[in-house]
């Protein structure tokens, strides 16, 4: 199926065509692309309220549809888990969202902040704390100086969360930061197209693509 996709987040619009994930400013790839036919979700608001009226736009929101008790779950999030039908879906962005399937059931998940929401969290106690995280710290000694103090507590505070959850399942990763967590674990996975998968099952499913 070699169509054009977006997924419309509140930092970057990320894109999917020909087997490639790509990312560009929202701003820009909305005037870029507004004439463009293509398949699309989005979680920000103020980017919605552009595109709802773009006519070559086709919002696959209303087709999907998962089985949870879950209440307020993002489109993002549902994408992903039509993906993983058993197993732990990671989204690894702005935000770090963890949800667990069973079976295609969704028994629940929870949110965290990103990496980059730590660093700015930190940063915004004392200059002193305003640093580059280090991923390849060594999360099994504890550290001698500020940069690693930061970079294992961001780090490890995520994986442990992870590994709590998770058990045995296998893990799911996805999103800028989602390739080195992945890393850290056995049972995993990393896809940048993860989401990208679940958006064509979904136009696949409700035969879509007739309606561009």
């Amino acid at each position: 199926m070699r169509l054009l996709l977006c997924d419309i987040g509140n930092s970057f619009a990320h894109f999917y065509k020909d087997k490639k994930v790509y990312k560009e400013e929202i701003n820009d790839a909305l005037e870029k692309y507004k004439e463009l036919k293509l398949f699309y979700i989005c979680v920000n608001s103020a980017a919605q309220k552009r595109v709802k009226n773009y006519k070559n736009w086709v919002d696959i929101s209303p087709y999907v549809d998962i089985d949870t008790d879950y209440k307020g779950m993002g489109i993002d999030r549902k994408v992903l888990c039509k993906e993983v039908y058993d197993g732990v879906a990671i989204d690894a962005g702005s935000a770090i969202t963890v949800d667990v399937m069973q079976k295609g059931r969704h028994l629940g998940g929870f949110i965290m902040p990103g990496f980059r929401a730590v660093r700015s969290a930190f940063a915004s106690i004392s200059p002193v704390l305003d640093v580059e995280f280090d991923f390849s710290v060594d999360i099994d000694v504890l550290p001698q100086n500020t940069k690693d103090a930061l970079s294992f507590a961001a780090l490890k505070s995520v994986i442990l969360m992870i590994k709590d959850t998770a058990g045995s399942r296998r893990l799911f990763f996805t999103g800028g930061d989602g390739r080195v967590l992945s890393s850290f674990f056995q049972n995993a996975v990393y896809d940048e197209a993860l989401i990208f998968k679940g958006m064509m099952k979904i136009i696949e499913e409700n035969r879509l693509a007739k309606e561009i």
